[in-house]
Formats: C-alpha cells, sequence, structure tokens
C-alpha cells in the first residue's frame, strides 16, 4: 500500500520519519522553513530563531542521539557531541539514505486540513514569497516542527515597571551581551544549566531563581567514565519507583558529605531538597553547579515577588539590583496550521502521537520527550510504527480501546511525573520504548536471544540505547545493532547488577505482600 505523505520540518523528527517511511516505499515531500536540514541544530539560525548556542553540548551521548539505523562509527567512544558534530551526523544520515530530494526548504506550511477525498490539503507558500500559495494533495501528514519552535515568554509582576532588558534563553548565543551585567535568570533546565552557568562567569552578579530545585543528573554520575544515560538499563528500571527513589535520596544524602568534589557534594545538596527524585524531569546537565561552589551564582527558591525599574524583590524579602531578565522558560506548543481539530495537550494523543479523531491521517511526530534518554529514539520508535500503519502492517487499535490506552497512559505520565505538571511531553524512556517495541514487534526479548547469552546479559545491565530495537523486526540489522550493543560497557559491576538485581526481586515481593507501593501501571 503506497501512500503520498507530507512531512512539515526536517529536523531530526521529520528527518527520521522521512527515512523511515521511504523504507516502506512511501512517496515523501517535506517542507522546510530554512535553507537546510537539522532543525535548530542547523548552522544558519537567524537572531530571532530558536537555535543552539555557540558552546552547545549534547546532554545526551553520541550513542542515545543517533538512530537504530546509523550509529555512531565503528570503534566512537561514547561522549557527548557539540551541536556541530550532530548537525553533521544529520547531514551524514540524510545523505546515506538519500533523504535531500524529498525536502523542499524555504517553504512555509500554512495549513492542513481534510479533503474530500479522505485525504489532507497542505497549503504552502515560499518563505519569501507569502502570498505565493499553493495547495497540495496527500494521504497523510507528519508534523514535526519541534517542541523548540516558540519561545514561552512569561509576564512577571511588575515587567511593565523594569527599565532593563528581558530575553529569552531561546536567542542565547554567548554570554558576550551580559559581560558586566547585574543579571536575573529565571528557570533551570539543561539548556539554562549551560546559560547561566556562562553569564555568570562574565556578568557583575548573576541570580537564579527556581520555583523548585529540579533534580540534577551529572554528565558523568559519580565522577565514574559513564555518560549519564549509559544508566538507562533494563536493570534499574526493574527496581520499582518506591525503592528507587528513597534508595537515590538516600545516596545524595551521603555524597552531601563524602563526595569526592565540592561540585559533587553542591550537587547532592541540591537533589537533598527534592525527595521525589524520580517523579521530575531530570536535569542532566551540572554546569551551573561549579558557580554556586566558586560563589559567582546565587540561587533563590522562594520566587519572584516584583520587578522594580533596576531590581527585583523576591518572596523571601531579599532585594536584588538587576538590568537584565533572561528567561530560561521553555517553550510553547502551536498546533495552529491544523485546521480539523484542536491539540492542547499532547498526553491527549497515543503515545504523544496519534489524535483519536485523525487517527493515522495526521500525526505528531518529535513529541516524546524522556525524563532520561534522548528524543530521536523516541521519534524512531513513532516514525517506525506510522510507516508500518501508512502500508497497513499494523493497525491502530479499534476507538474505543484507543481512548482507553490514551487514558491509561495520561493517567501513568501525570502520576509519575507529578514534578512537573505543566511539561506535557514528558515519558518514561523505558516504559515508552519497551511498549513501542511490542507495537512494532521489535522487542529483542525474543527465545533465540537464549542462544546468545552475552547478548542477553549486555541486554540485561548495559544502557537500553536506540540500537537494541534493531537486532530483531521489520527493516532489522542485526549484525550491525548487536555490534554496537556489545561495544558499549555497561555502567555497572557484577556486585552491582547482583545487588541491583536483588533489590528489584525483593521490592516485586513486598509489592506482591503489600507492603510496598506498586508503579502505577502503563
Amino acid at each position: 500500500m503506497r501512500k503520498s505523505v507530507c512531512v512539515i520540518g526536517a529536523g531530526p523528527s521529520g528527518l527520521v520519519a522521512i527515512k523511515e517511511l521511504l523504507d516502506e516505499g512511501h512517496s515523501v515531500t517535506c517542507f522546510e522553513h530554512s535553507a537546510e536540514l537539522g532543525g535548530v541544530f542547523r548552522a544558519g539560525v537567524g537572531a530571532d530563531e530558536a537555535g543552539a548556542y555557540d558552546s552547545t553540548m549534547l546532554t545526551i551521548s553520541n550513542y542515545m542521539m543517533t538512530f537504530s539505523s546509523f550509529p555512531p562509527p565503528t570503534g566512537q567512544d561514547r561522549r557527548y557531541w557539540s551541536a556541530g558534530e550532530y548537525r553533521q551526523y544529520l547531514l551524514d544520515f540524510a545523505e546515506r539514505f538519500g533523504l535531500e530530494p524529498a525536502i523542499r526548504y524555504r517553504t512555509d506550511v500554512l495549513s492542513v486540513s481534510r479533503n474530500d477525498s479522505g485525504g489532507y490539503t497542505v497549503e504552502v507558500a515560499p518563505a519569501d514569497d507569502p502570498e505565493g500559495r499553493i495547495a497540495h494533495q496527500f494521504d497523510a501528514v507528519v508534523i514535526s516542527t519541534g517542541t523548540h519552535r516558540v519561545p514561552n515568554y512569561i509576564d512577571l509582576p511588575g515587567q511593565e515597571e523594569f527599565a532593563g532588558e528581558i530575553v529569552h534563553s531561546a536567542h542565547y548565543r554567548n554570554a558576550d551581551r551580559f559581560r558586566g551585567k547585574r543579571v536575573l535568570c529565571v528557570g533551570i533546565g539543561e539548556t539554562a544549566a549551560d546559560v547561566v552557568n556562562e553569564i555568570a562567569q562574565v556578568a557583575a552578579s548573576c541570580t537564579l531563581s527556581v520555583r523548585r530545585h529540579q533534580p540534577i543528573v551529572e554528565r558523568y554520575p559519580g565522577d565514574r567514565p559513564f555518560t549519564n544515560d549509559a544508566y538507562t538499563s533494563h536493570l534499574l528500571h526493574s527496581v520499582p519507583l518506591a525503592a528507587a527513589g528513597p534508595i537515590m535520596h538516600l545516596g545524595m544524602k551521603r555524597r552531601r558529605t563524602r563526595g569526592k568534589t565540592a561540585a559533587a557534594r553542591a550537587v547532592a545538596a541540591w537533589n537533598a531538597n527534592t525527595p521525589d527524585f524520580f517523579h521530575h524531569f531530570l536535569t542532566k546537565n551540572d554546569a551551573f553547579v561549579h558557580r554556586i561552589v566558586d560563589g559567582t551564582l546565587t540561587v533563590n527558591a522562594s520566587g519572584i515577588q516584583r520587578l522594580g525599574k533596576d531590581y527585583v524583590v523576591f518572596k523571601d524579602g531579599r532585594r536584588e539590583t538587576v538590568d537584565t531578565v533572561m528567561l530560561n522558560t521553555g517553550y510553547t506548543e502551536d498546533f495552529s496550521i491544523l485546521k480539523d481539530v484542536d491539540v492542547t495537550d499532547v498526553r491527549r494523543l497515543y503515545k504523544h502521537m496519534i489524535h483519536p479523531e485523525l487517527g493515522a491521517g495526521v500525526v505528531f511526530i518529535g513529541w516524546a520527550r524522556p525524563a532520561a534518554g534522548g528524543v530521536p529514539a523516541c521519534s524512531e520508535m513513532q516514525s517506525r510504527y506510522f510507516a508500518l500503519l501508512c502500508s497497513g502492517k499494523r493497525r491502530l487499535p479499534d476507538r474505543v480501546r484507543l481512548q482507553g490506552l490514551i487514558e491509561r497512559q495520561a493517567a501513568y505520565e501525570n502520576e509519575v511525573f507529578h514534578g512537573n505538571p505543566g511539561l506535557r511531553t514528558l515519558v518514561h524512556y523505558n516504559h515508552y520504548m519497551i511498549d513501542f517495541a511490542k507495537v512494532i514487534g521489535c522487542s529483542p526479548w525474543r527465545p533465540a536471544l537464549l542462544l546468545d547469552p552475552r547478548l542477553a546479559l549486555r541486554l540485561w545491565c548495559g544502557s537500553q540505547t536506540p540500537h537494541v530495537y534493531r537486532l530483531s523486526g521489520p527493516h532489522s540489522d542485526r549484525r550491525t545493532a548487536r555490534r554496537t550493543v556489545m561495544s558499549l560497557p555497561p555502567a555497572f559491576t557484577a556486585s552491582q547488577t547482583v545487588l541491583t538485581t536483588a533489590v528489584g526481586v525483593v521490592s516485586r515481593a513486598l509489592i506482591a505482600l503489600g507492603l510496598m507501593k506498586a508503579d502505577p501501571a502503563y
């Protein structure tokens, strides 16, 4: 069953959607606003556009940011790529699979609506000629414009009186403009960790205002030579949250006084303010903590009461002189191009991608953001599933069951991530990927694994990179996938593996006896 499919956006999620659709033999046309692929990682980002800053280093390792069909070069160490290295990877990915012919650059999509033939009309215009509208007809549409597109400018009390400058981190490129300034940074996340770190080193003063102590995961936890995503294993996933949380809290309490470095102790002190560690998005970047340690950054967690002409008053009564405000307040969603339904919450979509009224006609790829793990991995699974739906090789559940699955998975995410109720894209990486693997038919856990015990052990205690889902199933490449999986040493030692497995077994026994709370059902 060959379909004509429109893909909107040529960032990482759009590119993998094109690739998976082409693998299934579909006809693909991608419309991209800019003159090059890569989304926020492209080189030609304008000053008024959201994009990577000059010093960007990914917070996910190269093996977690790459797609399962195109791993890093054989033998490359597990490390964090720069934005430029990842941009080159995306260019190489597009070249390897011949994606460029499908992309129409400098084209804006104005609207997507149902047509009388059962397909969809996509109205576009050249980016430099908004009036030159053209309507195209497609069988299906992928919206993959990304979550980092429309900056979320919050209103601060008294900001109309403030005489200084208010800027958003979406437009941050480097700290030059903040040299010698008195800067108030609002909010902390993975990008903000770098932005605040850089500003604090050059500003006359820098104050960070937060509403909560968002959990921090060090780039290399425990000063060990493993990136933080090396711990996304089935082994760790086997420990229920009711046990994992207290164990983590006890570990942080111990590291507050026994950490090897001042930064490690500061991270532990920060995380000690958040007892429900695993019920939040995990900020996988500890850069700003070093500025707390050296005294160039102060933190206020009471909230902002109001801004004045050249100052800020916090709710604890503290007052600071400021002339610049940096908003690290994330992004807002805009699905206004879609004319047939209103999408206000991606948790009301099956797998964060399928609206029950649209089915496989219009899907959203790129709105599943794991608390630990990478967006590209989730987008690849979404793309594989959608391509199979278009081919008729997979079928959506009936409307009633589909709605039930949406409700159940949304309830799970609402409960597990109650620490960040407004971050609706959040998913649990392990649950999301494992469940998707069952739907697609690419789970690595098959009877044949008994004949490959070394691989089975690596799948159990090693990192759950995207490549484990190319071992079998549609368009599998077992040889390359196995080589990639086996090349990554597990972060857990033999004794840690045995101990963690035992904790998981005992915890589940206590749950069965009603002595410990079970995780919510996904």
